[in-house]
Order: C-alpha cells, then sequence, then structure tokens
C-alpha cells in the first residue's frame, strides 16, 4: 500500500514486522517531516496494539482470534514507508455486533501498560 495512498491521523494500520512475521498494529497519531531533513521522508508517531501473545501473559483461553490490547507504548519515529494497510480496530461490543469480520478487522477491551507489563481493566464475566 505505502503511505501515499491516503493514510491520515487517526487512522489504524498494519506495520511491517520483522522478516516472517504478522504485521504489527499501530494507530497513527502524528504525520510530520523532520526539520531540515533533505530526504523529505514522512515519519509517523503511533500507538501500538499488541497481540495477546506479544505480551508475557500470552493469549488466554478467553481471548478473541482478533484480539489486541491497546498500549500506552508510542513511537515517534515510524517510517511513513513501514504502512502496509489500513485496518479496523473495533471495541468489544461493536465488533460483536459485526455481522462479517475479514482478517483486517480486529478488536480491543483491555489496555496493556508495557512498563510494568500488565494488562488494565482485566474484569471479565467468564
Amino acid at each position: 500500500m505505502g503511505f501515499s495512498n491516503g493514510c491520515s491521523v487517526g487512522d489504524y494500520v498494519l506495520s511491517k514486522a520483522e522478516h516472517g512475521k504478522i504485521p504489527h498494529i499501530v494507530r497513527i497519531h502524528q504525520i510530520c517531516i523532520r526539520c531540515g531533513d533533505v530526504s523529505r521522508e514522512v515519519h509517523l508517531k503511533v500507538q501500538w496494539f499488541y497481540r495477546p501473545e506479544d505480551t508475557q501473559m500470552k493469549r488466554v483461553s478467553f481471548n478473541g482470534k482478533n484480539e489486541l490490547y491497546m498500549t500506552n507504548h508510542y513511537d515517534y519515529d515510524v517510517p511513513a514507508d513501514n504502512i502496509l494497510d489500513i485496518c479496523i480496530v473495533h471495541s468489544f461490543k461493536s465488533y460483536t455486533e459485526l455481522p462479517d469480520v475479514n482478517e483486517n478487522v480486529f478488536f480491543t477491551r483491555y489496555t496493556y501498560d508495557h512498563v510494568p507489563k500488565k494488562v488494565e481493566d482485566a474484569d471479565v464475566d467468564v
């Protein structure tokens, strides 16, 4: 896809991962070109969304297949060329009301604090 295909602030996007790994999911918070950067490369400030298996907790039985954890992890210098495609991230409630979903539709219901490495607001009725 590439950044030139219309991504904007607020979009959820798939971002390149290490070779052979599934893409990361991030939300674009800012789009910028560094002052004095003669290459004019576009960089992004992004908020990371982790898959449960990317945390110390790993995936547990109640995690949905397309579940993500919203995090307080931000990066301020992600090259826009890392963007692969736009995706959608819903709240759990709106996700459960969807008639159909594809591989680029995700949901989040918990927040993961990446510093103490713990899930917050994890009161789950099972």
